[in-house]
């Protein structure tokens, strides 16, 4: 019926593909880099239920590779956008040259980035080899490894600091909502397979609803220590890292000794965010993800729709179910696009 521009091919922008191609549109799914999954392909596993990541995104490559009607283009980036609903124009920059696109309607699925702590000096990311970012531990244990960088041995302790780049009015204000079940994941991979390792936790508050307090329960039971605190700074002493914390449930400051410290760093927008928005004409919120009304999953401009992370971060679940609700209002819009024609 329609032709419809999906921008990004994480699981947002996968499962958006296949709800429009079988609502019987015509798709075309850009992605910048040259392999589908964002940065699902980039996970150990997904929480809360601990799904193997690569997996899942092989069954979802099989899916869009099932269906005709949709056309992947890898490698590929929007040079310049015009029109509005019900034609838009995109003019995009692949491997071999540029191409014309028509489509009916948009669906922006370009996700986030995981934040980078090297400007936060306090905890000495960049300085000290043995604090390491959550994505750079999941990158590890995706790979069945577990050591600490400056030896490469195992450590017999690891201390995680959560909202590292969220929850902070001098750098990001927002919650990341997906950290606190990551924590939950990483330490939980970590404790099965090495028991023997002591793992603390520093948090604001635990925010793990529905399935994911239930493996935040298992997590305790496992003996990972959780404490309510925020910790001021990371310093290097005799080949071991101290973390300064106050315990705000105690009104205490402690220090803790680890061997190694991940930084539970939260997600911002993809650096692609900025050029669409001015390119399409879609607003950005304040902390520069795509603005979305969350009713409709619609920008504020008619025939664009945003899905996954690229309206801010959320888990996986999440980004599935927008997904699935952007696909339901492209149909609903280029369904009443036919029958105005039709009466026409």
């Amino acid at each position: 019926m329609g032709d419809v521009l999906v921008v990004g091919s994480g699981i947002a922008g996968m499962q958006a593909s296949i709800d429009i191609a079988d609502f019987g549109h015509k798709v075309f799914l850009l992605e910048k880099d040259g392999e589908l999954g964002g940065n699902l392909k980039n996970l150990s596993g997904i929480s809360p239920a601990q799904q193997d990541a690569s997996s899942v995104v092989s069954a979802y490559s099989k899916e869009i590779k099932a269906r005709r009607s949709i056309t992947v283009m890898k490698k590929t980036e929007i040079l310049d956008f015009k029109g509005s609903f019900p034609k838009f124009s995109a003019s995009v920059k692949i491997p071999n040259g540029t191409k014309d696109l028509t489509v009916n309607a948009v669906v922006l699925a370009t996700g986030l980035q995981p934040y980078n702590p090297s400007s936060l000096n306090e905890y000495g990311y960049g300085r000290f080899k043995d604090v390491v970012t959550s994505t750079e531990l999941e990158r590890m244990l995706k790979n069945k490894q577990f050591f600490r960088p400056s030896d490469h041995q195992k450590p017999k302790s690891a201390v995680f600091i959560h909202c590292v780049g969220s929850r902070d009015r001098n750098v990001n204000a927002y919650c990341s909502d997906f950290c606190c079940n990551n924590v939950v994941k990483l330490a939980k991979m970590i404790k099965k397979e090495h028991p023997d390792v002591v793992i603390s936790t520093f948090f604001i508050d635990m925010r793990t609803p529905y399935m994911g307090e239930i493996e935040f329960r298992n997590a305790r039971r496992l003996g990972i220590l959780f404490t309510r605190g925020k910790p001021a700074r990371v310093r290097e002493e005799d080949g071991a890292l101290t973390i300064e914390v106050e315990d705000t449930l105690e009104n205490d400051l402690v220090f803790v000794r680890s061997d190694l410290v991940v930084l539970s760093v939260g997600g911002v927008p993809d650096p692609t965010a900025n050029s669409l928005s001015q390119a399409m004409k879609v607003n950005l919120s304040d902390s520069g993800f795509f603005e979305v009304d969350e009713t409709t999953v619609g920008s504020d401009v008619k025939g664009i729709f945003v899905a996954g992370a690229a309206s801010g971060p959320k888990d996986t679940a999440y980004s599935v179910t927008q997904a699935s609700c952007a696909a339901a209002k492209v149909d609903i819009l280029l369904r009443t696009l036919v029958k105005e024609e039709d009466n026409g």
